[in-house]
Order: structure tokens, then C-alpha cells, then sequence
């Protein structure tokens, strides 16, 4: 499992986004005591918040690839995942570690793959052989049961729940309270909505809205 651990706070986090997720991340990150400064960069697609004790940076007016030198790690706070996927890919190129935030409340057993670049909130269960991709936000209270798939930039949101050997393609987004049920697998760019119920597979680029889940025309 590829995951930063909890040390002694010594590190600087700069995290890119400074919208509702990069609080959410804030959150996160202070949780793990493992940070000596956390400083946010916003995104100018999506803006920012005022979030008071904490320097914000404007990208529009920044040389990014000079300010992301000077943090240990990056994270990158969007809950959009073609945005999520873009900046990620900076932070790569520029050669900066990404961060991987999880929650101290999280479960993730050690037998889990937890790839860099995610964030994992509160209460978040991860089981055993599950396999988590690059840049994926895994929610408060989801759970991604034993051999699970989630594919890189996927968010998956609260209360989620993902029976055993259910896959979730790449940039796919699962909705508030969704079910997936045992061996389901949900397409890569698909839309899962709130509280609907998968209980068959979902091609790539589709969204499935109720219970049972079925297309949204």
C-alpha cells in the first residue's frame, strides 16, 4: 500500500484547490499531525473560499511550477476529476511527491493498495486486495469492500457502498449513498447518482440514476 503515513509534522503541503475539497483536505491533512505548514494554491477554474490562517496563492498569478518547489507534497483538491487528472499531471512533470491524505478514523487494511495522490476521509473503509488508483476521493463513510477496483481519478462520495470484486472505471463519479453491488462493474467517465442501487453493469459514459439503477435518458 502506497500510502504517506502518520510522522512527526516536519513537512510543508501546499494544497492545489481551494474550493470546498481543499477544506475537506485541510480537514484531512490537520487530522494527520503530520504537517508543519499547509498552504492552499487555488484553481482558477474553480476559484476559492476564504480560509483564515492559511495563505492562499492565486494560480493566475503565479509561476506554478516554481511555487509547487517549494512544499515537500502536493495534493490536489477538485472535485472535478478532469481537473484533478490535469493538475496531478503538473505536479508529476514538475517531479514534487503528491500527498496522500487518509483520515486517522479511516480502515485500510494492510493488505490494500492505496496509490499516491488520494485522499481517503473520515470513517472511509478500505478492505482487504482493494486497490485504489492514483487521485481518487474516497468519502466520508464509503466503503470499498474486499477486492474492489477503483480506477485512477475516480471521486467516490458518502456513504457509498461497494460489495466485494465491484470495479469503478477511470474518472467515474459515484453518487451520495449509492449501493454497487457484488462483481458489478461501472464504466470508465460514468455518473452513478445519489442512492441508486447498481445491480448491473454500467457501460463507459453512462449515467444510471434509482433503484433498481437504470440509464438516465
Amino acid at each position: 500500500m502506497e500510502t504517506s503515513g502518520f510522522t512527526k509534522n516536519t513537512k510543508r503541503l501546499l494544497i492545489w484547490g481551494a474550493g470546498d475539497q481543499g477544506t475537506v483536505a485541510l480537514d484531512c491533512a490537520l487530522a494527520m499531525k503530520r504537517y508543519s505548514r499547509i498552504d492552499f494554491l487555488d484553481i482558477k477554474e474553480k476559484g476559492h473560499r476564504q480560509i483564515p490562517g492559511h495563505t492562499i496563492y492565486e494560480e493566475a498569478k503565479e509561476k506554478v511550477s516554481e511555487l509547487i518547489h517549494g512544499y515537500d507534497e502536493v495534493i490536489v483538491a477538485s472535485g472535478s476529476n478532469y481537473l484533478r487528472e490535469k493538475k496531478i499531471a503538473q505536479v508529476l512533470a514538475a517531479g514534487v511527491p503528491l500527498a496522500t491524505l487518509i483520515h486517522p478514523t479511516a480502515v485500510i487494511s494492510p493488505l490494500a493498495h492505496v496509490a499516491n495522490g488520494c485522499t481517503i476521509l473520515a470513517g472511509a473503509v478500505v478492505n482487504i486486495n482493494a486497490y485504489v488508483g492514483i487521485g481518487c476521493i474516497v468519502n466520508t463513510h464509503a466503503v470499498i469492500e474486499h477486492d474492489c477496483l477503483a480506477e485512477d481519478y475516480v471521486n467516490i462520495c458518502p456513504q457509498v457502498s461497494m460489495g466485494g470484486h465491484a470495479k469503478i472505471g477511470r474518472r467515474s463519479f459515484i453518487g451520495i449513498g449509492s449501493t454497487i453491488l457484488d462483481h458489478i462493474t461501472v464504466g470508465r467517465e460514468s455518473i452513478v447518482g445519489a442512492g441508486a442501487v447498481v445491480i448491473r453493469d454500467v457501460p463507459d459514459g453512462t449515467t444510471v440514476i434509482g433503484v433498481p439503477a437504470k440509464r438516465k435518458h
